[in-house]
């Protein structure tokens, strides 16, 4: 859990977290190194307390709607992270927070999802789909915007939803190492 938390304050203080999530093995070991760092000279309750207090000043992260925009998927699949340690229910999100999500996954997904060999369609029941990439999409993921999101993160283990497709291509999405 300490490793979670100090990814969640790094990723609002450093570049160096940052390009950890470009696809480079040299800038993740960086940014893993950063991580280890901070479980390795604070304890966990320093570590929340961090995070509690929010971004520093000079973080592009205190403006609000720049908060909102990249910290919306990255919370919930967190949150999920979490929650389902011991297997639970998916959580009822309200609407709004799932069409958010949703929007966000219209960007999100094409990148998380880009070394897959093809596209996939992502399926929300009587609300939208989206494909990763241009052409034929063999696998089609149907479920909540939450549960696509937690596919299209590398959650794809506890993630609830549904797939179609052929099954060796079906089995490509669901063991592939996606981007956390």
């Amino acid at each position: 859990m300490s490793q979670l938390v100090a990814h969640l304050v790094l990723r609002e203080r450093s570049l160096r977290e940052l390009g950890g999530r470009l696809p480079s093995a040299r800038l993740r070991a960086a940014a893993q190194n950063g991580i280890d760092g901070l479980v390795r000279d604070l304890t966990y309750a320093e570590l929340v307390a961090r995070f509690e207090a929010g971004p520093p000043r000079y973080s592009l992260f205190r403006a609000a709607p720049v908060r909102e925009l990249v910290n919306l998927l990255e919370y919930a699949i967190h949150h999920e992270d979490v929650r389902r340690v011991s297997p639970v229910a998916p959580r009822p999100l309200p609407s709004a927070r799932q069409h958010a999500i949703f929007k966000r996954l219209r960007v999100a997904a094409p990148m998380t999802m880009r070394r897959l060999p093809f596209g996939v369609r992502l399926v929300w029941p009587g609300q939208g789909d989206l494909t990763t990439k241009r052409g034929a999409a063999p696998v089609t993921v149907t479920g909540d915007p939450l549960e696509l999101a937690l596919v299209a993160f590398g959650r794809q283990a506890m993630a609830e939803v549904e797939y179609d497709g052929p099954s060796a291509d079906i089995a490509v999405v669901r063991d592939s190492a996606l981007p956390v």
